[in-house]
């Protein structure tokens, strides 16, 4: 599996999501069909999200499905939350980070943002020892309030501890049964199998998946529009919490998603992946390392999405819909601006990481 351009047009095609990408004129549906194939709707998405641009959206998401609702009831005052969370699997690697400062960033632009860290399903799904999970919990909620999360303006929870939450997975059960689950198997399941992460969906990683989802649907059970971001190979996550939340006869149309592109895996792995060795960087590496590692990619994908270089600096708070078509067009004809600019990517991502704490 290749996260390129062609998997990303496949996956909007076949889930009927939209694309997010400039000059394009809306497309006319807002709606996700996981029960069957749909039409693709490609149309762009030319709408705000709170102060943030059209194209500054598009710098670090690729699709969604009903965002727009979600943009115009945040513009109209409406409770609203976006929200998503990491597992706790180790130390965080790029894409973790990045995804933790994509929330980061829509706190800075106005949005209420919940963070919640995976501590259940790492013990459930992975099952990783509960002094380990909880050590973990404890160096991640440091680490995301030294990326600038502000927990009087948003959440930052862990799973345990939170009994309404599991509260509502414990209800939303009821409207949900195998089926469902293995059909929301991540896009990236045969990678992990091939890899010896694991071989088959277990009890435990159901239960997991229905806390995630659980997670979704108690702030919609609470009459709030509810936003999750996530990477696109998780999309399968929102459509599930979506159906079981119809099912319950909880307003479904409220619960949107958007989804990131992924970020490649050094050494031709598709993803960086905490749970595929050497796949990419981690906070846990030293920062010689870290350099190390990114001057010896060779970034010769074939396009904008294969390059793990460029993806990275799409998803750096400050950089803007302008600084990433800047920055792709330095990839494309190489040359001193495109090398000046792997270069600061280094040393920032060297300073970001750095901020992982060491207990």
């Amino acid at each position: 599996m290749k996260f390129d351009s062609a998997y990303y047009d496949d996956v909007i095609a076949r889930h009927n999501y939209e694309r997010i990408a400039p000059g394009s004129t809306a497309a006319t549906s807002d709606s996700v069909t996981p029960e069957a194939d749909a039409e693709p709707a490609l149309g762009a998405i030319d709408f705000p999200l709170s102060d943030l641009s059209p194209d500054d959206l598009r710098t670090k998401w690729m699709c969604h499905t009903g965002a727009r609702d979600f943009a115009t009831a945040v513009a109209d005052g409406k409770p609203a939350t976006v929200t998503t969370g990491v597992g706790l699997g180790g130390p965080p690697h790029a894409g973790t980070v990045f995804q933790l400062l994509r929330a980061v960033t829509l706190q800075q632009h106005g949005l209420h943002v919940q963070i919640v860290l995976g501590d259940l399903d790492s013990y459930n799904a992975r099952r990783t020892p509960l002094a380990e999970v909880r050590r973990l919990a404890d160096q991640y909620e440091e680490f995301v309030r030294r990326l600038g999360f502000d927990e009087q303006r948003g959440v930052l929870r862990r799973q345990e501890g939170n009994p309404d939450v599991l509260a509502t997975a414990f209800l939303l059960s009821r409207h949900l049964d195998d089926a469902d689950f293995t059909w929301a198997e991540e896009d990236l399941s045969g990678l992990y199998r091939n890899h010896g992460v694991f071989d088959h969906l277990t009890y435990g990683m159901k239960q997991a998946t229905l806390l995630m989802a659980a997670d979704f649907v108690h702030l919609l059970a609470q009459d709030r529009h509810v936003l999750v971001s996530l990477g696109v190979d998780e999309h399968k996550y929102v459509a599930l919490a979506r159906r079981g939340a119809e099912r319950w006869g909880l307003p479904a149309d409220r619960l949107s998603g958007i989804y990131t592109k992924m970020i490649p895996g050094l050494g031709g792995l598709p993803k960086m992946s905490k749970s595929i060795p050497g796949s990419g960087i981690t906070a846990a590496m030293p920062a010689d390392d870290i350099r190390a590692l990114l001057a010896a990619d060779t970034d010769s994908g074939p396009d904008d999405d294969t390059s793990a270089l460029l993806q990275m600096f799409a998803c750096l708070p400050e950089t803007g819909g302008h600084a990433y078509d800047l920055a792709a067009e330095a990839r494309r004809t190489g040359g001193h601006r495109w090398r000046e600019l792997r270069e600061e990517l280094t040393e920032r991502l060297v300073g970001v990481f750095s901020l992982w704490p060491q207990l």
